[in-house]
């Protein structure tokens, strides 16, 4: 603990004044400085680099709206994005379809972007849930408990052990990926990116 204590207190603090700004995203973290905290430590790290978001919602999440423009979404959220979009050989039409990833210490976040506007979040890490308190780890019987005949049941399209759970709220769908009984991977947003299974792909 007395690295912890000595390197992640003070990191932790950094991104708690960078998140409560909420106009000036939060850089990344340096590299060295991830890859020496413990699973613990850069799972408290990331909360405290989210501190200031709520659940994921049937609009969005931590102030970026689904249909919202990207350039908004950006100065929005509290850490800054890594973007596919900035690869070499990728479409540049302003139609195109990318994804932002959040960077570290947030590991397990990111947003699908088509023609300019945010059209999804996808969710890897625990940390973050829906309001209803659902997310990575969720056993599938609370979500279908919960949703009932509401409920659309498939088998995923790339993996066949897999199976998707997606609920309808309003505009809103929620797709959750169920592998040995519980959530490993979920999404939110609107059509017609929500739909797409491999990302962009």
């Amino acid at each position: 603990m007395t690295g912890w204590r000595g390197r992640g207190i003070l990191v932790l603090a950094l991104f708690a004044s960078a998140c409560g700004g909420g106009n000036t995203p939060a850089p990344a973290m340096p590299e060295e400085e991830f890859a020496k905290l413990t699973p613990a430590e850069a799972i408290e790290a990331e909360h405290a680099a989210l501190s200031r978001c709520a659940d994921v919602t049937n609009e969005g999440y931590c102030g970026i709206r689904f249909g919202m423009p990207v350039d908004e979404a950006r100065k929005a959220f509290p850490v800054e994005f890594e973007g596919s979009e900035v690869r070499d050989g990728a479409d540049l039409s302003p139609d195109r379809c990318y994804e932002l990833f959040a960077v570290a210490p947030v590991t397990g976040v990111s947003f699908l972007v088509e023609g300019g506007k945010v059209g999804r979040i996808d969710v890897l890490t625990e940390a973050i849930r829906t309001a209803e308190g659902f997310g990575v780890a969720t056993q599938a019987l609370a979500i279908r408990t919960h949703y009932g005949d509401g409920l659309y049941v498939e088998t995923n399209a790339l993996e066949p052990d897999i199976t998707d759970l997606t609920a309808t709220v309003g505009s809103t769908k929620y797709v959750f990926e169920i592998q040995d009984g519980l959530v490993r991977s979920w999404r939110a947003g609107i059509e017609p990116t929500i739909a797409y299974v491999a990302h962009c792909g």
